[in-house]
């Protein structure tokens, strides 16, 4: 009887504590095409995170003729960041967005998830040039330029 209860309680913990992970190899991946820009106001440091998500392999991604990011936005302190992204440009041309929620697959696909992050997926039409340049604008104060770089086809 006790070697029952010690095998469920061994269950319940182990059940309860592990967590979801992400395959090394789609980590590796993911931080070679990862991107962090700050902007420092007044004092106060906001962080802006992003990775291309084209070049890593992942089921959650969808295989079509758009490039897709996402990108977190994180600003500390007291009063922390709540401002959605205003405007996106990828090598000058519109990008779209969403806000992501924290259960979406696609954030299986960045390195690191951070709780206080705001997370988006930002996609545009696929543009040739291996260098991709992309523009997150919150405000005129606070505009981000990411680049990335396409493995080669």
């Amino acid at each position: 009887m006790r070697a029952f209860f010690a095998l469920l309680i061994l269950t319940i913990f182990t059940g309860c504590g592990s967590k979801p992970s992400t395959p090394t190899m789609t980590k590796n991946q993911a931080i070679t095409k990862t991107q962090k820009r700050e902007v420092q106001l007044e004092g106060k440091r906001f962080l802006v995170v992003g990775t291309y998500l084209n070049d890593i392999k992942h089921p959650a991604l969808a295989k079509d003729d758009y490039e897709h990011f996402i990108i977190s936005l994180y600003e500390g302190g007291d009063n922390p960041f709540q401002e959605p992204i205003k405007a996106a440009l990828l090598n000058d041309l519109p990008a779209y967005w969403e806000q992501l929620e924290s259960d979406n697959p696609l954030l299986g696909m960045i390195p690191l998830y951070n709780a206080w992050g705001i997370y988006y997926h930002v996609w545009a039409p696929q543009v040739y040039p291996d260098t991709l340049s992309l523009k997150i604008e919150i405000d005129p104060l606070r505009q981000v330029d990411l680049v990335f770089q396409k493995d080669p086809r």
